[in-house]
Parts: C-alpha cells; structure tokens; sequence
C-alpha cells in the first residue's frame, strides 16, 4: 500500500490538515471566549457548522461520483483554507466578531459534507482487496494521531500566542493539502447523465441492495449518538464530577483508539468482529453506571477505543469489497448523515433522561440501548445476495450473471 501514490499522497495530505484543524477547534472555542461570548455563543458556532454539513451531505455525494475525487477535495481544501486563514487574520487584526466566526464555521461546514465522501472514496481507489484492510487501518491511526497531536498542540499554541495564530497555521495545512491533492492521479471525468434526485435514488438503491449495511449503519449512529453525543458530550463528564478524572478516562479512550490502530495493521477482523467492536464503546458507560474505581473505568475506556478502530476498519473494509465504485461516495454520505445527524439527537436527549433517570440511571440506559442495538446486528443476516450472484469488478462496474458487462 505504500507504493501506492493515491493512498499515501491522500494520507498524508488529510493527517496535515486533521492536524490544522483539531487545532483550530480548540481556537474557536477561545476566540469566542475572547470576545467575551458565553457557552451558550460556543454552542452557537458549534450549530453553526453541524447544520450546513447535514444538508449537503447528500449532494456532496453525488458530487464526489460525478466528478475526480481529488479535485472535489482540492476545491474544498481551496475553501477551507481561505476560510481559516481569512478568520485568523481578522482575530490577530481585533476586527472579529460572532457573526465572522459563524460564518466561518458555516462555510467549513459545507466543505465538510463536500469533502468526507470524496476523501472515502478516493481512499478505496486502486486498493487491492488484501492491501485495504491495513491501508484502511494505517489512514485511521495517522488521523487519530494527528487529532490527538493537533489538539494538544493547538492548545499550547492558543496559551502561548492567542488563537489567530493557531488559524492561520490551520489554513496553512489545507494549503498544503492542495498542492499533494493537485499530485494525485484524475482518476476520470464522471458525466452527469441524470439528474441529482436521480442519482441520490441510485445512491439510496445500492444502500438497500446491501442487507448487511443498514445494520451496521444504525450500529454507526448508535455510536456516535449514544458513545458519544450522550456519553462523551454530557453524561460522562457529570457522572465523574471531577475535570482530572475525565481527562484521564479521555486520554486511555484515545490511548485505545491508537492501539486499536497498531492492532489492525496485522489483523483484519471478520464482519461479527467488527460489530463485536461496535459494543466495547458500552464498556466505560457500563463501569461508571457500576460505580467502578477510575482505574477501572479508564481500562475500560481504553478498550472503548480498540473497539471504535476495530469497528471502523471492519466497516470501510466491507464497503470496498461490495459496494460499487461508482456509488462510493453516495453511500458513504448516507453513512455520515446518518452518524452526525443522530449525534446531536443524543446529547439534546441525555439531559431530560438525566433528570428522569438520575445521571447514573441515564448512562445505564444509554449502555443498554447501546448494547442492544449491537446485539441486534449480531444476529442479523450477513449474507449479501445481490453481490455473490453477480459480482463486483475491481473498477465498479456489474458482472451478470454469464460474465457479461451489465
């Protein structure tokens, strides 16, 4: 995979601007301090950037299967850094307002809902089906790394500069992330022959074709909604009472999530694995409930993280052995309006379940929910008929049944 030109180029050029931009989150948060804003402005920007990503999603989809995935994601790195430098600028000359940081993280919005299909695309392109798995295991552990780094570093950055600085340098990263995106090979014009209702039903057909995949897409946004929207974002902070602990808790799930990755470059787990890594997310949620020790809780937030890794390669691992090429990025995007749709779902509704269930009995719920949707998946049907009759070529295209191009 390392000969690879697209994957190590695409690599390398996303771990950059994770890099930039888990710094720039950090900045945000301390710009709108700055500027005297209340949590309640943070929340705001926060929205501010969620709610353009869901509603082009979709589009974003049929964007990246229309046209070369490299350029989609130029055009959006073009974006995103002109945004950050742009804001940065404003912050470091005193001219900023919440209105600019709003817009802001609008525009980075639509770059994501842009750029997260194609980047899924353009990742799975020219894999063979052995080198996948690991590649798909060696880009996760670079982007956790350098989400883990970023913020770390975006925060000494922010302490010892202000946060303008820690912008521009985010901007700075996706310029960089432009020139290795103009590097890799155009991997081909794709016409538009129908419309985009139409091809967004194209898209949602092969979601369907695919038995296996909404399962395993509700288990996605079981994780993100209830792992983490209602856990990491509101019950799991409250329930340790205590900034250091949930630190540490955090810092063995990322711990996790490293190890998880290092675990992957030499296994590749079956499908029933990764849904069995789907559950560990339940682990923590399940000692806290327990009233366990911290040690305890941090073990089990380490093997939370192995659990996301294990999970996540297992997941784009069968989404390059049977999905079609030409229908990546569709489905992919189905795939995350679905995981950062529900996320805010489950954060609004941990505190209502809080105070009906008290803080404890809210993360015992949420485990179970949890646990059962995983469990469910477990013994759902795992076969995919429509791809073992016909096949997939390598580039995407449908094999009938007597070896004829369909």
């Amino acid at each position: 995979m390392w000969r690879n030109r697209t994957f190590v180029l695409h690599t390398t050029a996303v771990t950059i601007s994770a890099l930039g931009t888990a710094g720039a989150q950090v900045a945000v948060v301390f710009t709108v301090l700055g500027m005297g804003g209340s949590a309640g402005d943070v929340s705001l920007v926060g929205v501010c950037g969620l709610v353009p990503a869901l509603a082009f999603f979709l589009v974003g989809g049929v964007v990246a299967d229309r046209w070369p995935r490299n350029r989609v994601l130029v055009g959006t790195s073009v974006l995103s850094a002109v945004v950050q430098t742009g804001l940065g600028v404003t912050v470091l000359t005193g001219q900023v307002r919440l209105a600019h940081v709003a817009v802001a993280a609008a525009l980075t919005g639509v770059a994501t809902a842009f750029a997260r299909p194609a980047a899924q695309g353009l990742l799975m392109r020219d894999l063979a089906r052995q080198d996948a798995p690991r590649a798909f295991a060696a880009f996760r552990l670079a982007l956790n790394l350098a989400q883990i780094g970023g913020a770390s570093i975006g925060g000494w950055v922010v302490a010892a500069t202000g946060p303008g600085w820690t912008l521009v340098a985010d901007g700075l990263t996706f310029v960089v992330a432009v020139v290795l995106g103009l590097g890799i090979r155009i991997e081909g014009t794709f016409s538009a022959r129908t419309g985009v209702v139409r091809e967004l039903r194209e898209g949602w057909s092969e979601f369907r074709s695919h038995r296996w995949l909404a399962p395993m897409v509700i288990q996605f946004a079981a994780v993100n909604a209830l792992a983490v929207g209602a856990y990491e974002l509101v019950l799991g902070p409250v329930v340790a009472a205590d900034a250091a602990a949930w630190g540490l808790i955090m810092a063995f799930d990322a711990v996790g999530m490293v190890l998880g990755g290092l675990l992957l470059l030499t296994w590749t787990p079956s499908r029933r694995w990764a849904v069995a890594g789907g559950a560990l997310p339940a682990a923590p949620l399940v000692a806290m409930t327990a009233g366990a020790p911290v040690f305890v809780v941090c073990f089990a937030a380490a093997l939370a993280g192995v659990g996301v890794e294990v999970f996540g390669v297992g997941l784009m691992t069968l989404l390059r052995q049977h999905v079609r090429h030409d229908r990546l990025s569709r489905v992919s995007a189905y795939q995350s309006l679905a995981g950062f749709g529900l996320t805010p779902a489950g954060t609004a509704l941990a505190g209502p379940l809080a105070t009906a269930a008290g803080n404890r009995g809210a993360l015992g719920v949420v485990a179970a929910v949890l646990l059962a949707v995983c469990a469910g998946n477990v013994g759902g049907r795992w076969d995919d008929a429509r791809n073992e009759r016909e096949g997939v070529d390598q580039d995407g295209g449908k094999r009938a049944p007597g070896g004829r191009r369909a």
